[in-house]
């Protein structure tokens, strides 16, 4: 993967490894903070950068599921071309007892949802790397069993064969995190495995997360969906500004519906280029909160 290749420029290619095992680190997420650029890069963990990187002075975030997030200056990267992340040790937080009663939390209705978080508007433009959902349990300790998400999607048509359609494809990554206590938003890691979904089938999607053994040890704990942004994924939307001027702008699939509720309470936290969670305030007050269902074991 690269960022805005151009002719006859100096081309920086990096290898994103794990520090002890030296093999590549999958689908890394980097963005470039000043710039308001970001991609994910394939299972191989290699991306590259146009240009003269001495003369950079922007800053790079790389992260990855389960490591430590490497963040530094572009300069600092000229003559380098192996990035090396250090893995997270997970520590298994013992829950007590664990019922058999199922419980649903933040149900929505497909029906009812009529806006969606994930795209350019005329107002603002989508610069996140993650939305979260947080849920609330009515007592501490619970399995995450399913969650089902509601997405905007659109019917396609292939010229080559016009009478085909098919539903337009999404691939994003689901992010189980417990609560940051100083902060309030996502904090540690609750998944040690990464939940990648790829779909074009439905407008609802349900996924069963039994296997992956989610404990949740508190009251509290956010959902959040994380965009692949790469060549397959992404699209395009044609935006007018103010000045009257018609641009178009890259947005990535899937775009996640909101639920039409209002609440006291903000439930929703993005996640923006800087890699810093803040409550998502764009909906608010009519909304608050993303149209993500989430069943659990207590």
């Amino acid at each position: 993967m690269w960022f805005g290749l151009h002719a006859q420029q100096k081309i920086n290619t990096f290898h994103v490894v794990d520090s002890l095992t030296k093999k590549a680190v999958p689908s890394v997420s980097i963005s470039i903070v000043r710039a308001k650029l970001a991609i994910s890069t394939e299972k191989d963990g290699v991306f590259s950068i146009p240009g003269d990187l001495s003369k950079m002075r922007d800053t790079v975030i790389i992260n990855a599921q389960g490591y430590v997030s490497y963040k530094t200056m572009l300069h600092q990267l000229n003559g380098i071309d192996s990035l090396k992340l250090l893995r997270i040790e997970h520590q298994t937080v013992p829950i007590d007892s664990i019922g058999k009663q199922e419980i649903v939390l933040n149900s929505v209705k497909k029906a009812d949802v009529a806006y969606y978080a994930g795209l350019h508007t005329e107002t603002a433009k989508f610069d996140y790397l993650q939305l979260a959902q947080q849920f609330h349990l009515p007592k501490a300790g619970a399995y995450l069993k399913k969650i089902n998400i509601i997405r905007l999607a659109f019917n396609i048509s292939y010229e080559s064969q016009r009478d085909a359609v098919g539903m337009e494809v999404t691939r994003f990554r689901l992010r189980i995190y417990e609560v940051d206590t100083l902060k309030g938003g996502p904090g540690t890691e609750l998944s040690k495995r990464v939940i990648e979904i790829s779909n074009k089938d439905n407008q609802s999607l349900g996924i069963n997360v039994s296997n992956y053994g989610i404990k949740i040890p508190g009251k509290s704990f956010f959902i959040a969906i994380e965009w692949m942004r790469d060549f397959t994924n992404q699209g395009y939307v044609m935006l007018q500004e103010k000045s009257g001027r018609t641009v178009q702008l890259v947005d990535y699939r899937p775009a996640i519906g909101i639920h039409p509720v209002k609440g006291k309470i903000l439930n929703i936290w993005g996640l923006d280029l800087n890699r810093q969670w803040k409550p998502y305030t764009y909906f608010s007050p009519d909304f608050t909160d993303l149209a993500i269902t989430a069943v659990v074991l207590q």
